[in-house]
């Protein structure tokens, strides 16, 4: 926070935000049942987090990157695999 105001974050925020939505819809559940689900894996995030992160607006850590992946049962590469499809296709 910078004078009471929370800090902007330069937007993309981060690189694997719509590649979550995708892989967590896939599996059928809810932001809200996703955050469950992270929070079960360890990480104490809120359904309005999963939200920003995968519209891009929210930090993601690095380290939890690897939670994110654990938690939706696919390799980490698969959360960057949309960027490699759009570097191939340049």
């Amino acid at each position: 926070m910078t004078n009471g105001k929370p800090r902007r974050t330069k937007f993309p925020a981060n690189l694997v935000g719509p590649q979550i939505r995708k892989l967590r819809s896939a599996r059928g559940w809810s932001q809200a049942k996703f955050a469950v689900q992270l929070q079960l894996k360890g990480l104490d995030m809120g359904r309005d987090v999963v939200a920003r992160i995968e519209c891009r607006i929210h930090c993601i850590r690095d380290r939890d990157i690897l939670l994110f992946a654990r938690t939706l049962g696919v390799e980490v590469s698969k959360l960057f695999s949309s960027l490699e499809e759009k570097n191939s296709r340049k």
